[in-house]
């Protein structure tokens, strides 16, 4: 897996903002305004430029895959164009896609 693509994705598609759920002042009001509860798992949230849900809140995404495969969602869903490396990345890292092999030498 490409860690570099990874980054990339993130600066050159998306605009990612870290909002932390365990401290006040100016992200604890995003988080109120948001509605997230403190001390939960982290989320991942997909809004437009008013603020507004473009996917549902999805929490628990612990895995290369799983994040990439809500990335090239998000993109679908906004319109956007999912670029191939991304689309290639994503199904590498998808669980259903990754096959495992075990050999033995004796």
């Amino acid at each position: 897996m490409s860690m570099p693509l990874i980054v990339e994705a993130a600066e050159t598609l998306f605009h990612p903002v870290v909002i932390r759920n365990n401290v006040e002042g100016y992200e604890g009001s995003i988080r109120d305004q948001c509605k997230e509860p403190s001390w939960n798992y982290p989320v991942m949230r997909f809004v437009d430029g008013k603020g507004a849900d473009i996917l549902p809140r999805k929490d628990k995404l612990f895995s290369t895959g799983q994040v990439l495969a809500r990335w090239t969602e998000a993109l679908r869903a906004s319109k956007s164009e999912v670029p191939l490396w991304l689309k290639t990345l994503a199904s590498e890292t998808s669980p259903g896609e990754v096959e495992t092999a075990l050999f033995a030498m004796t």
